[in-house]
């Protein structure tokens, strides 16, 4: 009979060449990125542009000009071109994040042909309707005030703007934000970004030639004049804040604790990743261990790096009762002490080497899942071979590194503290 107080054996992982992407040049001079896989007869494509929030002088106005080029051009309606995109059984979406806009559709290959020039319809031609604008404005406005009501929610964007203070990555939305917002401003964005913004296309599934000579034929003859857009450089936070905000009703609240990191860039990032693992950044991580499993102060806590091209910043969040927010906060830097001053057992570091390979690797196995890595590859300006540079880290980490970063990055004292509930 097994026994199942045994834990199986576990046995290292071997890398794996992170596999190299086609590139195309279209007429106009997008780049396209291709990773061809699989035997299922189906694609996922993504456009990614300077459309994200650094791009837009309003909060909320890059995500409100993202999701209104949905609603209809000059020669169909929102509701002819949800159908169509309905019609041939297809996924899409458009969306703005802090860098970037982004335009994915999923769908069968036999069906290419059809749903790529309603992509290129809708980047020349959105119109942004009146009657449609002020629905979807009114509609995030509502949305935006049942976020704030959120502990969670309101801890994270209240840490991020402690973290970039006047700057879009700092920047939060707020429900009155919205009344700065008209047709005539989300136009003038539309057209400063995803109209002329040369962008990049990452296409992925088992893909074809014909389908890239598709592309040429429609996206490849749009004209992009990508005018200069001026971003200022990343000034982090020159000195940690405290936050605690009472919410009435709350039972619980949400922490975050944490302080301005590294890009992806830096060559420090791999081993921060690792030494994030240890600490917080997996189930069966020291954080968990402590505040989860033996003290019981809550479901569940992590430590993550949030990396972005202009910079990055690393967070611990969880959300606890309020009577163990101290202890909470006091464990959190107990183990952060720890790490510092501790070497890490041959044993644990084994276990996270294999955790961190398998889960990898297991990212591998598919086609959309390779293009999401060179897409980011691509987009933060990295190194061809930086998932394969990854794994070496991973492989040959040592203790004394994973302390080494600890104490470099991990300052108690320019910890940055957002208490809400």
């Amino acid at each position: 009979m097994l026994d199942r107080s045994i834990a199986p054996a576990a046995y290292p992982v071997d890398k794996i060449l992170f596999p190299t992407p086609n590139q195309f040049t279209l007429a106009n001079g997008i780049q396209v990125w291709v990773v061809s896989a699989g035997e299922q007869e189906v694609f996922k494509f993504e456009l990614s542009t300077k459309a994200g929030a650094i791009h837009s002088p309003l909060a909320g106005l890059a995500g409100m000009t993202a999701s209104l080029m949905k609603r209809g051009t000059s020669t169909h309606s929102a509701q002819a071109i949800n159908q169509d995109f309905d019609f041939f059984g297809a996924f899409w979406d458009i969306q703005a994040s802090l860098d970037h806009g982004t335009f994915t559709v999923y769908g069968l290959n036999k069906h290419f042909n059809s749903l790529i020039p309603l992509v290129a319809e809708i980047l020349q031609d959105a119109i942004f309707p009146a009657d449609e604008v002020e629905k979807e404005i009114e509609i995030e406005r509502q949305k935006t005030k049942l976020n704030w009501e959120k502990t969670s929610y309101s801890a994270s964007q209240k840490f991020r703007a402690q973290i970039f203070p006047n700057d879009p990555y700092g920047r939060f939305t707020l429900a009155d934000d919205f009344d700065c917002l008209d047709q005539k401003i989300i136009i003038e964005q539309f057209e400063a970004t995803w109209k002329t913004q040369q962008p990049v296309i990452f296409l992925s599934g088992k893909i074809s030639e014909e389908q890239i000579k598709f592309l040429d034929q429609t996206l490849g003859q749009i004209s992009f004049s990508s005018p200069v857009i001026h971003i200022p450089t990343l000034q982090p936070a020159p000195k940690p804040l405290k936050i605690r905000e009472e919410k009435e009703g709350s039972v619980q609240s949400s922490i975050r604790f944490g302080l301005p990191a590294i890009s992806r860039a830096h060559p420090d990032y791999f081993n921060f990743s690792l030494m994030n693992t240890v600490l917080g950044g997996y189930f069966g991580s020291r954080l968990q261990k402590n505040i989860r499993e033996d003290k019981g102060f809550t479901y569940g806590i992590s430590s993550s790096l949030a990396p972005y091209p202009r910079g990055g910043y690393w967070v611990v969040g969880t959300d606890v009762n309020g009577e163990n927010v101290n202890e909470t906060l006091a464990e959190i830097k107990k183990e952060i002490t720890i790490l510092q001053n501790d070497l890490v057992s041959e044993e644990e570091l084994d276990i996270v080497r294999n955790y961190l390979m398998g889960s990898f690797t297991g990212e591998l196995t598919q086609a959309f899942d390779i293009a999401e890595k060179v897409r980011v590859i691509q987009l933060d300006g990295l190194a061809p071979d930086y998932y394969d540079q990854f794994q070496d880290h991973i492989q040959n980490i040592q203790a004394q590194d994973i302390r080494d970063m600890a104490a470099k990055y991990l300052n108690l004292n320019q910890m940055h503290e957002v208490i809400v509930g």
